[in-house]
């Protein structure tokens, strides 16, 4: 594995297409197409422990707010629950997947 040079350089954009088969018919299709997050992780050195961390913490707090997770505890509809953790879990795998670093997996199996 490994990390390239343009994976390094140009801010990663958290793909929502991870995402579609989890939210399924609790978001509209309006709201899927502008959930979507960028993170950037220029600048870091996610080969190493703290930067994988650094950049594992914007990828989590990312994922939430794509999924919705931040409110998904004050919705009274266990479905919609599952699927807003559901599509946390996907986006925050997929993520991590697609960076590609070793740290990143490391700190992400932990």
């Amino acid at each position: 594995m490994g990390t390239t040079f343009r994976n390094r350089a140009i801010p990663f954009m958290l793909a929502i297409g991870i995402a579609i088969p989890a939210v399924g018919s609790a978001a509209a299709p309006s709201q899927i197409d502008a959930a979507a997050v960028k993170v950037s992780y220029a600048g870091l050195d996610i080969e190493s422990k703290a930067g994988a961390k650094t950049l594992y913490s914007r990828l989590k707090k990312a994922s939430a707010q794509v999924c919705g997770i931040e409110s998904y505890t004050t919705v009274r509809s266990l479905a919609v629950r599952r699927n807003a953790r559901d599509c946390y879990v996907e986006t925050l795998e997929g993520s991590v997947r697609e960076i590609d670093s070793d740290a990143l997996t490391d700190i992400h199996a932990s």
